[in-house]
C-alpha cells in the first residue's frame, strides 16, 4: 500500500472510531497532497502536506500514521497557524515546540492506551507536565527554560505554515474560519452519536429502520401544493361525471412522477452515522411505495460522489452505494442537474442541514432534514433519526 493510500485508509479509520470521528469534518476541509516540497509534514491552516519518504521511514504503523493525521487535523482543528501566529513571530521554535506539546498529549490522552494511536519515536514526545495546559502556558514555561534562545530545539515532525493557503483559489481567512467552525460542529454531532452506540453499521450502513414518513401522502400533498395547474386533460380516460348525459369529456389526469431526483448528503457529518442509514430506509419506501418510473439518486457532499439510476422498479437496497466523506455544499446537486440537463418533476433532498451553500433551484424541492433547520426555498419536513 502506497503512502496516498496509507493516508485514505487513516482517514477512514479516524471518521468510523467513536471518539476520533470528531475531526471527520475537519480532515474533509482543505487539499491532502503528498509530496516532496515539504521534508515532514505540514499545515497552513487548510491544507496538509505529507513528505512520503519521512512517513515511510517514520510511520510503520497505522496507530502512527493516525497520530500524525490527527496531529495536523488538531492544528486545522483550534486555528493555532492563526491564534498563535503572533507566537511565532517573536520565538518560531518554541511556538512550534508548544504547539506540538498541546497536541501530542491531547491525542495520547484520548487515546488512553487503547492503541488506536501511537506516538512514533521523532517528533515532540508527550510531557504529563503540560497536561491541562494551554498553548500560551507550555510557550511560556519553554521560553523561562530556554532564556529566549532561538536555535535549535527539539524536532518536531511537521512544520507549520503561518503564513496561510496561498493566493488564487485558496479560502479567505473569514472563509476557513466558516468551514472549519462548521466541520467542529458536524464532526461533534457525530461524536455524540457514536457515543450513544447509534449507526451500529458493519459497512456503509447498518440495518434499515421503521419508515419514519408517510412518502406517499408526503410526495402527493407535496406534488398537489407545488405542481398544481399542472394536470394533462386526456382522452383516452374520459370523465365519468359526463357519461350519463352523453357528454364526452376528457378526464383530468394527476401528475405522477415520472422522474424524481433523491439528493443523499454523505458529507462528513452524515457519512457513517445513524443518518446514513436513516436515510437509505427512506429512500428505499419512496422507491417502493411511490414507484416513479424514473429516479436518481445522487450522492453529495462538495461535489457530486456518485449517480445511481433505477427504472420501472428495477431496485434493490443492497444496490445503493453511498460515496462521500467530505464537507458539504448543498448547491453542487443543483448545480449537476443543471449541467446534466436533468429535468425532474420533483427533488426530495435528505440531509442533516449543515450545507453551507443551499444553492438555487425552479423544480420543486422537498427537504427532509434530521435537524430543527428550514431550507430558504421549496418544502421543509423534519426528519426524526
Amino acid at each position: 500500500m502506497n503512502v496516498s493510500d496509507r493516508i485514505k485508509k487513516a482517514h477512514i479509520a479516524i471518521m468510523q472510531h467513536k471518539e476520533f470521528c470528531a475531526f471527520a469534518g475537519i480532515l474533509a476541509c482543505g487539499k491532502v497532497e503528498v509530496t516532496t516540497d515539504v521534508p515532514t509534514a505540514c499545515t497552513d491552516g487548510w491544507n496538509v502536506k505529507y513528505n512520503p519518504e519521512f512517513i515511510e521511514q517514520n510511520m510503520a504503523t497505522d496507530p502512527e500514521l493516525r497520530l500524525l493525521v490527527l496531529h495536523e487535523a488538531m492544528h486545522k482543528a483550534y486555528r493555532h497557524m492563526t491564534v498563535w501566529k503572533y507566537l511565532s513571530k517573536i520565538n518560531h521554535t518554541l511556538a512550534n515546540v508548544a504547539m506540538d506539546h498541546f497536541v501530542n498529549l491531547s491525542l495520547t490522552d484520548t487515546d488512553a492506551g487503547n492503541g488506536f494511536l501511537q506516538m512514533p519515536k521523532v517528533g515532540i514526545q508527550p510531557d504529563p507536565k503540560y497536561r491541562g495546559w494551554n498553548v500560551l502556558q507550555i510557550y511560556t514555561d519553554l521560553e523561562d527554560e530556554d532564556e529566549g534562545n532561538d536555535g535549535d530545539g527539539p524536532d518536531g515532525f511537521d512544520e507549520h505554515d503561518f503564513d496561510g493557503p496561498p493566493g488564487g483559489d485558496a479560502p479567505t481567512d473569514q472563509e476557513i474560519e466558516d468551514e472549519i467552525g462548521r466541520a467542529i460542529r458536524q464532526g461533534e454531532m457525530i461524536r455524540k452519536q457514536r457515543s450513544k452506540g447509534a449507526g451500529g453499521s458493519d459497512g456503509m450502513f447498518g440495518d434499515l429502520l421503521a419508515p419514519k414518513v408517510d412518502w406517499r401522502k408526503a410526495l402527493r400533498d407535496f406534488i398537489t401544493e407545488t405542481c398544481s395547474g399542472r394536470d394533462e386533460s386526456s382522452w383516452a380516460r374520459p370523465n365519468r361525471r359526463f357519461l350519463s348525459d352523453n357528454v364526452y369529456m376528457p378526464s383530468m389526469m394527476g401528475v405522477t412522477l415520472r422522474e424524481l431526483v433523491v439528493g443523499f448528503d454523505t458529507s462528513g457529518s452524515v457519512f457513517g452515522s445513524s443518518e446514513m442509514t436513516r436515510f437509505v430506509s427512506e429512500i428505499t419506501t419512496i422507491i417502493e411505495q411511490v414507484k416513479p418510473s424514473k429516479i436518481h439518486v445522487i450522492y453529495w457532499d462538495t461535489a457530486v460522489a456518485g449517480h445511481q439510476t433505477f427504472e420501472d422498479g428495477q431496485f434493490a437496497v443492497q444496490d445503493l452505494k453511498p460515496k462521500g466523506g467530505g464537507g458539504t455544499d448543498g448547491s453542487v446537486l443543483f448545480n449537476y442537474l443543471r449541467k446534466k440537463r436533468i429535468t425532474p418533476d420533483a427533488i426530495v433532498q435528505f440531509t442533516d442541514g449543515y450545507v453551507g451553500d443551499w444553492g438555487t433551484t425552479d423544480v420543486p424541492t422537498l427537504w427532509a432534514i434530521t435537524t430543527d433547520m428550514t431550507a430558504p426555498f421549496g418544502t421543509t419536513i423534519q426528519l426524526e433519526v
